[in-house]
């Protein structure tokens, strides 16, 4: 479930004054690390039955504060609380139900707590009831209370929440659509810090469809969530960077965009950082950080980036020559109908280079290539 997180510790001022100051002095003790002291402190409240007391010590099993983790005692010391009205108690407990901590996952349980809450005005309950409405969790779809609940959370500031909210009128199939009321929706979410919202305004500024199109603003938008870490927006950045789109061309910005999003996994951008130091017509040639990032995305399978790491083995580039691994990578991209790597495969086999000869492989790689209409000279048996 998206943004979804537990409420950390508190402490309600209308507390009785006889348990206030211990309440206060567990919550001084825990910012100053002594955890030991936080929990006796709000052990002994708990057990004479203070809701906060019990919320607390339920969150420090939760998060393992001081205390050895464990989620059935949260879920204990949550439900004495929830009992007793304490919305995040609720709303913890809710999560707990939802997500099988300490408990089996049970939607309808978590529904149940989230309902309690939202209807204290936990905010985060209401996002949640929200999304249960709207993707039919525990419950049967119901967008009109989808959007009841995403409208109570979106007007005290949930950026989620506005965010699915304009989802829903942006997509129109719940509701007369109306871009204009998405596009509001999406301006208050990405103001408020929200990165597929961010992403979504770079879109509408980026493609001009429903809106005129405005490069400065879709940049903006782009930055913003990718410094956040959205890999679809730091794609966009490299790419506007590395072709002078809308922005001065800059190839070292564009790297710089490539590698956060190759960090976080995008294939595309391991491929692409391989192709860009392999050739040194945008930035210097760097064959060792080529070899790092095509064997990224060569050990995910990707036919281009296998056969380019070959070439390096094979050459020596980046990496000390090994014609067996040149010939293993070639042999991968050429199982997947790359026609470079079957002919380099082929040549490898006339040769004896990394494998023993066989004019008959060699054959079978050649024809191979040659079916695919790619024949080169290379590819001739002398």
């Amino acid at each position: 479930m998206k943004n979804f997180s537990k409420i950390l510790f508190v402490l309600v001022l209308l507390a009785s004054n006889a348990h206030a100051d211990d309440l206060q002095e567990g919550l001084k003790a825990l910012e100053r690390g002594d955890y030991k002291t936080a929990f006796e402190k709000w052990q002994r409240l708990a057990r004479e039955g203070n809701s906060i007391a019990q919320f607390n010590l339920g969150l420090m099993y939760d998060k393992g504060d001081g205390v050895r983790q464990s989620f059935p005692k949260a879920v204990k010391w949550y439900r004495k609380a929830a009992k007793q009205e304490n919305a995040g108690a609720q709303f913890n407990l809710g999560l707990m139900y939802y997500k099988g901590e300490g408990v089996a996952v049970d939607y309808k349980k978590a529904f149940k707590w989230f309902l309690y809450a939202a209807r204290q005005g936990n905010v985060g309950a209401q996002f949640n009831l929200g999304w249960m409405f709207d993707k039919g969790k525990g419950v049967t779809p119901n967008y009109k209370r989808a959007i009841k609940w995403y409208r109570l959370a979106a007007k005290k500031g949930n950026v989620a929440a506005q965010y699915n909210l304009g989802l829903i009128y942006d997509k129109g199939e719940s509701v007369s659509r109306d871009f204009q009321k998405a596009l509001k929706l999406y301006l208050k979410a990405g103001e408020g810090g929200h990165a597929d919202a961010q992403f979504k305004l770079a879109q509408i500024y980026d493609q001009g469809i429903d809106h005129k199109r405005s490069i400065t603003k879709c940049i903006k938008w782009y930055k913003l969530s990718a410094k956040q870490g959205k890999v679809e927006s730091q794609l966009k950045l490299a790419r506007f960077y590395e072709k002078g789109v809308g922005i001065e061309k800059n190839s070292q910005y564009a790297v710089r965009w490539y590698e956060q999003a190759a960090r976080k996994g995008s294939l595309e951008a391991q491929l692409h950082l391989g192709m860009i130091f392999t050739d040194g017509s945008r930035v210097k040639k760097d064959y060792a950080r080529a070899a790092h990032w095509l064997q990224k995305a060569a050990r995910r399978g990707n036919a281009k980036a296998q056969f380019n790491l070959g070439l390096l083995y094979e050459n020596g580039d980046g990496t000390p020559r090994n014609l067996k691994k040149a010939a293993k990578w070639y042999l991968m991209a050429a199982e997947q109908d790359h026609f470079k790597a079957q002919e380099s495969l082929g040549w490898m086999y006339v040769n004896g280079l990394g494998v023993e000869e066989d004019l008959d492989e060699a054959e079978k790689w050649y024809k191979r290539s040659e079916s695919l209409g790619k024949y080169s000279k290379k590819s001739k048996l002398n």
